[in-house]
């Protein structure tokens, strides 16, 4: 199931009951706009220290920030790559401060009228409307109550996990842990009394933000999102980061491949009007690793998939910015034949034909002196990830190339394109 279902509009009993299994129906006036997004994550074992995957008679709390504000809140729950159903009790918000402790009232949700419930295999559920103030960049905690042996398949984050019992509504749980979980909300959306446009971040690590300082949000999409928000004339857009680590355009693996859950994890999102697309270089990596799974890859099969999804993109009449792969040599899996198909990648990319736009990621991070590597003191080590730094830079190399005077998405060529 998609997250299209969050536009529809519901009427009859019929349509009611539809809503506790699809989603809600939408009021009268306003807008439904997304306020976060986490993209569905399959089932995975655990493989390292403090990590949990099932969990029993326990609460559970993600926190989540919020990238506009609204006057309802709805909340998605997700199983769409769930290998078992998935009970759960209870389910709150509330407004928190970013490490979890509650700083307003909490607001139990219902879905269908009902709480609790049990979610099938590949579905997914929307909570009803609850009427709760919030705001942008504002953290709201999600809150969850599994009563007996339950196994999310979400995105896999740190979350507080409580010692036994349902403890949704106590704002602090000081001996509760803090090991990488799977989260069961995907997404939450806000009731707003205009539509906002939104641009989807969509890509690998390297867009979810990987090597950044945890918990001060300082991926690229975010970094962007607070650019955005500085300049009057940009900020009612709204900015969702689609990353997945180790995520690939051709393969599954770290997630579903790109090909596959680009229609959820970007088409479907509500309001969308703009993608960013920076993915290929985990492909290139694993087809050139001695432990990969796919053997050499060809430029051709890269820029075949680019051209799937931008055929996508356009069929829904949605721009898509394709941004030129940031170097990797010194990277674990950097190999000589793997750089040559990144270079043949990028040539192309920068030609800019069928597409909307170039975003130049690799011209920003690489090393004037070195073109192949990143520049040191923006990378963080593996020479493959951006820093705070070098996401900062992505963040304003975006910003200068899609919403500078006279840029794609400044609001002058919004206005005229909505005319």
């Amino acid at each position: 199931m998609s997250a299209a279902p969050f536009r529809r509009r519901a009427t009859g009993i019929a349509a009611v009951l539809a809503a506790w299994v699809c989603a809600p129906a939408a009021w009268a006036a306003g807008h439904w706009v997304e306020a976060w997004y986490s993209p569905p994550f399959p089932t995975t074992a655990v493989w390292g220290c403090n990590q949990v995957r099932t969990f029993t008679h326990q609460s559970v709390r993600q926190v989540v920030r919020l990238e506009t504000g609204g006057s309802r809140v709805r909340v998605r729950l997700t199983n769409e790559l769930g290998l078992a159903r998935v009970r759960f009790g209870e389910v709150s918000v509330a407004v928190s401060s970013p490490n979890g402790v509650l700083l307003g009232p909490v607001h139990v949700l219902t879905f269908g009228g009902k709480r609790g419930g049990v979610i099938p295999i590949g579905k997914a559920w929307v909570s009803d409307p609850v009427d709760m103030r919030v705001h942008r960049f504002e953290s709201l905690a999600i809150s969850v109550y599994y009563p007996s042996g339950a196994t999310p398949a979400g995105h896999l984050k740190r979350l507080w996990v409580s010692p036994a019992g349902n403890h949704l509504t106590e704002a602090l749980w000081p001996r509760g842990a803090r090991p990488q979980a799977p989260e069961l909300a995907s997404a939450v959306e806000v009731y707003a009394a205009q539509p906002r446009p939104v641009l989807v971040a969509f890509g690998d690590s390297i867009t979810e933000g990987f090597c950044s300082t945890p918990g001060m949000h300082l991926d690229y999409p975010e970094q962007l999102a607070r650019l955005l928000a500085a300049h009057a004339a940009d900020r009612r857009w709204i900015v969702i980061n689609s990353g997945i680590s180790g995520n690939r355009l051709l393969h599954n693996g770290a997630g579903p491949k790109a090909l596959a859950r680009f229609k959820r994890d970007a088409l479907d999102i509500p309001g969308v009007r703009a993608i960013v697309l920076l993915e290929g270089i985990n492909d290139i990596g694993w087809a050139y690793d001695p432990s990969g799974d796919t053997g050499p890859l060809p430029a051709s099969a890269i820029i075949g998939a680019y051209r799937d999804l931008i055929r996508q993109a356009h069929a829904r009449g949605i721009k898509i910015y394709l941004g030129t792969l940031t170097p990797y040599l010194g990277a674990l899996y950097e190999h000589p034949a793997g750089e040559k198909v990144r270079e043949q990648v990028n040539a192309w990319i920068r030609r800019g034909h069928g597409f909307d736009g170039v975003i130049h990621f690799d011209g920003a991070l690489r090393d004037p002196r070195h073109p192949h590597h990143y520049i040191g003191a923006d990378q963080c080590g593996d020479d493959l990830h951006p820093n705070d730094a070098g996401y900062h830079l992505m963040a304003e190399t975006v910003y200068r190339e899609l919403f500078a005077p006279g840029k794609p998405l400044a609001r002058a060529a919004t206005a005229r394109a909505r005319g």
